[in-house]
């Protein structure tokens, strides 16, 4: 029998996670744009970045914000704790990689915007899994 916890908490837990992550990531790719880092390529810096942070955090709204207080059940829905850590881990590593992306930059022989292209080799597969662990998560509520 698998272990269950409450999941309006983990849901919280994962809600911040991805806010802060991705808004760290958002506020350092706004001020490098202001500060002119990517020259007159900033549309493709952005370009890179939406994808990789706005689907993922656009199910964590659609089910933390909206699922949570939309919701009329009043029992309390537990979801199995392997499939949350799985997920919260998942996205944690995510967001680091992410963030690597654009604080290594300064240190890569690669300019900003083709190590961006690059990181699409090993992001891309990344976020399939943290979308594939989400999935799991929200399906595994009793």
């Amino acid at each position: 029998m698998s272990v269950r916890i409450d999941m309006t908490a983990c849901k919280k837990r994962l809600a911040v996670a991805w806010f802060i992550g991705g808004g760290v990531i958002f506020f350092v790719l706004l001020i490098q744009t202001l500060l002119g880092h990517y020259g007159d390529k900033a549309k493709e810096a952005w370009a890179w970045f939406l994808p990789s942070i706005v689907p993922t955090l656009s199910l964590i709204v659609s089910g933390v914000v909206v699922s949570g207080p939309l919701g009329k059940d009043l029992e309390t829905k537990t979801v199995n704790r392997f499939a949350f850590n799985l997920s919260f881990v998942l996205s944690i590593c995510y967001l680091i990689v992410v963030s690597l992306t654009i604080f290594i930059s300064p240190f890569s022989t690669l300019p900003p915007l083709e190590l961006m292209k690059m990181s699409n080799l090993w992001l891309a597969p990344m976020q399939g899994l943290v979308s594939a662990a989400l999935a799991a998560f929200f399906v595994s509520t009793k």
